[in-house]
């Protein structure tokens, strides 16, 4: 049996304990994506804990007692959360310091991502972005891994996580309720984790990566990628990126774009989202069976790597009923423009290319 047909034995196991939602074939594929943290979002009682536990045990052979898993509360410490200090030899003035297993092991699950605080925060942003955490003068690495965090929105406990680390974050999925004969079904099949099969190992799991990693992508998906950023964010009054925020707001009260995706954005998009979007992209290829990547992949991946970044004004809320909302809107205006502006654009329609200048900005410099 090939690894891929083996991962997913290990999906349907999963579905033997556990019923996806329409967010499920992000949840499918989350651990095909090497050094991927994927943040679920919803209330208590929503199956987060659940999802993450199961891709523990069926994918890395953790039983729930040595699960690599934290919860998280604000009064917690950073040797709390990341490091063992040996304090009997402590005593004797001998510093003995261990990584704890949220840094070593391939698998780590964050329980109450939002009830950290800035110490641990900052000690993740380590983690997630460099691969290591650094007490003393040790630095401390961690494999190559899958990270679940999950967070509730709605709870009063909650702390704001800094924009920094949620741009660390690969892709953000909110989980929905479950309809009444889903729920029936769930009712009548109670989780025991010791009866959960172990389907793959860890260095299988790896050896998968690989195998994702070599998965194509056309050039022409990276212009896609750039014209999708430009949609969203580019202004044709030059950089926001060093713009006051006082000049931003004028300038678009009487802008020809205010109704665009950029008159709705607090503050620029940068550039990390791409990369996650390709790596999802990947992902997703791969589990059709598929050796390259392509637009529908990129569209799929854009909206669970985009909404958790995006910084958007106070107004939005007013109109739409969610981020995720306006998010799947634009993605889908830009699929529709990707048709009828973009590609005549950039096959030399004139008319095209004065339709959409802010988007297309860039099309000039390839010429130069």
């Amino acid at each position: 049996m090939n690894l891929l047909n083996k991962y997913k034995k290990g999906i349907e196991e999963i579905e033997r304990w556990y019923t996806f939602d329409d967010n499920g074939e992000l949840l499918k594929i989350a651990p095909l994506v090497r050094n991927g943290k994927f943040l679920l979002l919803g209330p208590y009682g929503f199956g987060k804990s659940l999802y993450a536990y199961l891709i523990g045990r069926v994918f890395f052979g953790y039983s729930k007692e040595n699960m690599p898993v934290v919860q998280l509360m604000n009064e917690l410490s950073v040797n709390d959360v990341f490091f063992k200090i040996d304090v009997a030899r402590l005593i004797k003035g001998e510093e003995k310091i261990a990584p704890r297993d949220i840094v070593k092991e391939p698998f780590k699950f964050v329980n109450e991502f939002q009830r950290g605080n800035h110490r641990i925060y900052n000690t993740f942003l380590g983690l997630f972005e460099e691969g290591f955490v650094t007490i003393r003068d040790t630095k401390f690495k961690t494999k190559d891994y899958v990270a679940i965090l999950d967070a509730n929105p709605f709870d009063s406990g909650s702390v704001e996580v800094p924009a920094a680390l949620m741009d660390r974050i690969t892709a953000s999925v909110n989980m929905r309720t479950v309809p009444g004969n889903k729920m029936l079904e769930m009712m009548s099949r109670p989780v025991e984790l010791n009866k959960v099969k172990n389907v793959m190992k860890p260095a299988e799991i790896s050896m998968i990566w690989n195998e994702v990693d070599s998965v194509a992508v056309p050039e022409k998906l990276h212009l896609l990628i750039t014209l999708i950023h430009g949609y969203i964010t580019n202004c044709i009054y030059g950089d926001k990126a060093v713009m006051d925020y006082r000049y931003i707001a004028h300038t678009c009260e009487s802008c020809r774009y205010r109704t665009e995706p950029c008159a709705m954005l607090k503050e620029p998009l940068g550039h990390r989202w791409w990369k996650d979007a390709l790596r999802v992209a990947r992902a997703r290829a791969y589990y059709d069976g598929r050796n390259e990547v392509s637009s529908n992949d990129v569209f799929f991946a854009a909206k669970y790597v985009l909404q958790h970044r995006i910084q958007t004004h106070e107004r939005l809320r007013a109109l739409y009923s969610s981020k995720e909302e306006w998010v799947n809107e634009t993605l889908k205006n830009a699929k529709i423009r990707l048709k009828t502006v973009w590609i005549p654009a950039l096959r030399g329609d004139e008319e095209s290319a004065r339709k959409d200048e802010r988007t297309l900005s860039f099309v000039g410099e390839l010429d130069e």
